[in-house]
């Protein structure tokens, strides 16, 4: 079976996959970039939720179910972006905790 044939079987190019053939999407970023980018969308996400409180409690927006989910979205952006820190910081203390 060629690796073609596999395209049928899902959206994702077995060739792109496995870094076989043209590279296509954006040019590579760096990590720094990467992470003042997610940070960037912690921010937004949490100011947007901040505004759906507002909004509701002025009375402009009429559904809870649109807070609630705008609050949870936030939330979990927050707490995974917590975890990715946690994890540069642990990595870290292993580094430095390496002998030389």
């Amino acid at each position: 079976m060629s690796i073609g044939s596999l395209k049928s079987l899902g959206s994702i190019s077995p060739q792109a996959a496995y870094g076989v053939g043209p590279a296509t999407g954006k040019p590579d970023q760096s990590f720094a970039n990467q992470l003042q980018n997610a940070i960037k969308e912690v921010d937004n996400l949490q100011a947007g939720r901040d505004q759906m409180v507002e909004g509701m409690v002025s009375g402009e927006v009429s559904e809870v179910h649109d807070v609630m989910i705008a609050a949870k979205e936030a939330q979990l952006a927050f707490e995974l972006l917590l975890e990715v820190r946690n994890k540069l910081l642990e990595g870290y203390q292993e580094i430095m905790r390496m002998q030389v």
